[in-house]
């Protein structure tokens, strides 16, 4: 029911100016500066990662995004984002209604249907205001589907997005901050974040996520079992157990989306 949306900086190649890492401009396919941005749509309510992109901070990428956690999800939730404008066009472009227009039998051409978005999307953006480095104010603005999202009772929060932002740059030597172990070509980025993204969704256990066992189960030594550990595909139900490395390298998945998304 319930999507946050954030993408996150990096590199590849070499760190670009400053007038870039502030946000002035966008990036280009082949930017010289080798800036790079990891979109991601994250579920919490069973932590679950629904997509992961690796591209410029522009439509076309929002809508990669939109496009995967579409594809993945079943109805329409309730998404929450930061105040990047590019995420209202994205939804609009997958989760839309057409309104046409009777003729009226006066003169003149009729009026062309025009598309909204779907009575049932609901988006919200939490912007934070920030002065010297330091949060300052936040603001809540809800763009889409106020009285749905106050029936629904949730809160507009995109907490737990960022905080799974830190588990990636801890994760992924390439996406810490002031290194020098970054990618040097951006398919190599889209292999290691891809890679992760099974990792952590089919065999990293959440600790959020784990359920206390009836009956404690031995272990190795004097260790009792006294919780039964769970992925957030376990939580999901895409999985009944937690995989190993072995299975993530020799399972086979079958295609579910293409990446050629017009912008």
């Amino acid at each position: 029911t319930e999507i946050q949306l954030d993408e996150l900086w990096n590199f590849v190649r070499r760190k670009c100016s400053q007038a870039a890492a502030d946000g002035q401009t966008e990036t280009l396919d082949c930017g010289e500066d080798g800036r790079q941005w990891l979109w991601v749509s994250y579920a919490p309510e069973c932590c679950l990662l629904l997509a992961i992109h690796v591209g410029e901070r522009t439509l076309a990428s929002a809508k990669q995004v939109i496009a995967q956690t579409a594809a993945r999800v079943k109805g329409i939730p309730c998404f929450f984002s930061d105040g990047f404008r590019c995420y209202l066009n994205a939804l609009i472009a997958f989760y839309y209604s057409i309104v046409s227009f009777p003729r009226t039998g006066k003169p003149g051409r009729p009026k062309h249907p025009v598309i909204q978005p779907h009575p049932d999307l609901v988006y919200a953006q939490l912007v934070k205001h920030k002065q010297g480095g330091r949060l300052k104010s936040i603001e809540t603005r809800v763009l889409c589907g106020a009285q749905r999202l106050l029936q629904l009772g949730l809160s507009v929060s995109t907490s737990l997005v960022e905080r799974f932002n830190l588990t990636l740059r801890n994760s992924l030597a390439p996406l810490v901050r002031k290194t020098n172990s970054f990618c040097k070509d951006r398919q190599q980025m889209r292999n290691r974040v891809l890679f992760f993204h099974v990792f952590y969704n089919f065999a990293r256990p959440h600790m959020s996520l784990r359920l206390p066992l009836e009956q404690p189960q031995p272990s190795s030594g004097l260790i009792q079992l006294k919780w039964q550990h769970r992925t957030p595909a376990m939580a999901a139900g895409l999985s009944d157990r937690v995989w190993s490395f072995r299975e993530l390298l020799t399972a086979k998945f079958e295609p579910i989306y293409s990446q050629s998304i017009s912008p």
